[in-house]
């Protein structure tokens, strides 16, 4: 546990869902004691906030803000972020009841003089927070803005990576009696936002200063007078917190607007079914491509979570909804496991019976049925693409960790069914893996070796496929450069085996990945259970 002395609180509700970390700055009168913390903790509403919402809510004691340095908040998440313990004892599967803190969904917040904190915070470490609100202070010290980034999210990042803090967007709500120009001229340059407009959020006026192209960084300005009224913390996470993430997907990660889970159920943006096999409930989503009246013959991509990452988190993350809206050419369908993680012995039957469903509902192209998965949903991948690989034309797992970590984590489990390789079925598959990722290694040879048999292919048939030559922006790719893939051919020239390694990239994903694992999948077709697939002209 870490050395600073702190309030906190986790919420009854905190289980197998990602976990928000709310840090709290109290205002100066508070701060000096537990006792006193917890009162304005009840007084400002975010005790009962973080309750409902299943977050741990994290309140540093402070004899004097002015003296605190600015690694203070990220010392203590780093030392106790693995400390909570769900209340019920039922955390995601193999973390021992302890509750998953998720860098992706750390928040900030500060009031008076814990807002002057706060801001210096995020002007020191704009990287690490998903959302800041401020109420009756802001940023005074900018001299670290100029600073290079420390990429807390990537140990070894490439050497012409060098961001500078004031390069990072921030998504930030200020309410102040006055508008402090400085503060906001410096976070809109910040997020390259000039222009504002006027919204009301549930009866309080703000100005918004949004970047159309990015949503997410979205800087928020009220004026009035400090209060500390319940309110304010209801709004902000109903209408802000609960709607932006910072992405593991670069060294500073990526800020991206979400849908949030009331409105993921709520909204028709997403159609919601389930399936029950054996005791357990599959439910899932499907996602139609907008503006796209006549769902028949369009292909069908299966979008796998990761571990601890329910549908309704995962949606979105990987861009598949909004390249299914540019293509017009398949339907997404994001399917959910028991407790947020899937294994091969309890959740086998699932698939076939959600691809049966929906191929049945929408005239899907049942010969034209893709799977990829994240992590703990690229393992899943593997094992369902080798245990019955009849169900679909191509697969492209990411992040998932290696066949000899995988066994690691599940011993007596398989990466691949043992039958699969003389099986007499091919699988064209794009494997995908960052070169900073902890928790999967860029090292796949031995899965390479695999796959290169059953897909007929040749290490003597290699090309490179890279930013320069592949990726490009003419092809549609914004982050090009950030691609190297090795393609191998079978004998007739087709392409049906690569393996790509993401630059900077650490156990995440960005969009062009989905473009360039569609482009590869869909030039497949698999008829009628055949073993061999075909290619598409």
């Amino acid at each position: 546990m870490s050395e600073h002395i702190f309030w906190s609180m986790l919420s009854t509700k905190a289980n197998w869902d990602p976990v928000k970390t709310i840090f709290l700055c109290v205002p100066s009168k508070f701060a000096i004691s537990r006792e006193l913390i917890e009162q304005f903790t009840e007084i400002s509403g975010w005790k009962q906030i973080a309750e409902d919402d299943g977050a741990l809510l994290i309140a540093p004691i402070s004899k004097d803000w002015s003296e605190e340095s600015c690694e203070l908040i990220l010392e203590i998440y780093d030392a106790s972020r693995n400390s909570f313990r769900a209340v019920g004892g039922v955390s995601t599967p193999g973390r021992d009841g302890i509750v998953w803190t998720w860098e992706t969904l750390i928040y900030m917040v500060g009031y008076k003089e814990g807002a002057d904190y706060a801001g210096n915070v995020l002007v020191s470490h704009p990287n690490v927070f998903a959302g800041t609100l401020l109420v009756g202070g802001t940023a005074h010290n900018f001299i670290p803005a100029k600073e290079i980034s420390d990429h807390w999210l990537v140990k070894n990042p490439s050497v012409d990576y060098r961001m500078r803090k004031c390069d990072i967007p921030s998504a930030l709500w200020m309410f102040t009696d006055t508008e402090d120009s400085k503060a906001l001229e410096y976070f809109c340059a910040c997020n390259q936002i000039k222009n504002s407009k006027k919204v009301r959020f549930d009866g309080i006026e703000t100005y918004t200063y949004v970047n159309s192209e990015r949503p997410a960084e979205e800087i928020r300005v009220t004026i009035e007078p400090c209060t500390y009224e319940k309110k304010i913390a209801q709004v902000c996470m109903h209408t802000f917190f609960n709607h932006v993430i910072r992405w593991k997907n670069c060294p500073d990660g990526q800020l991206r607007y979400r849908t949030g889970k009331e409105d993921f159920y709520r909204t028709d943006k997403y159609a919601h079914y389930s399936v029950s096999t054996g005791k357990n409930e599959y439910p899932y989503a499907v996602y139609l491509p907008q503006g796209t009246a006549d769902t028949h013959n369009l292909a069908i991509v299966l979008s796998l979570h990761g571990r601890g990452e329910p549908a309704w988190v995962f949606a979105e993350k990987n861009g598949w909804e909004s390249l299914a809206d540019e293509t017009k050419e398949f339907i997404t369908v994001l399917p959910d496991s028991p407790f947020n993680s899937w294994f091969i012995e309890r959740d086998r039957d699932c698939l076939g019976m959600i691809i049966d469903a929906v191929t049945e509902k929408y005239h899907a192209d049942r010969s034209r049925v893709y799977i990829t998965g994240f992590s703990n949903g690229a393992i899943f991948t593997n094992q369902m693409l080798s245990a019955e690989p009849w169900l679909f034309a191509a697969a492209s797992p990411w992040n998932a960790p290696g066949i000899a970590a995988c066994l690691e984590i599940m011993p007596g489990s398989s990466y691949y069914e043992p039958q699969f390789l003389n099986s007499g079925y091919d699988m064209p598959i794009w494997i995908a893996v960052g070169d900073n990722d902890s928790k999967a290694s860029a090292d796949r040879e031995d899965e390479l070796d695999m796959m290169l048999k059953i897909n007929g292919c040749d290490r003597k048939n290699e090309t490179i496929r890279n930013g320069k030559n592949f990726y490009t922006e003419g092809n549609g790719y914004s982050d090009g450069d950030r691609f190297h893939s090795r393609a191998f051919s079978d004998s007739q020239g087709s392409v049906k085996t690569v393996l790509t390694v993401m630059k900077n990239m650490p156990h995440g994903a960005i969009w062009d990945e989905s473009r360039a694992a569609w482009e590869f999948m869909k030039r497949f077709k698999r008829n009628a259970k055949r073993k061999k697939i075909e290619e598409i002209k």
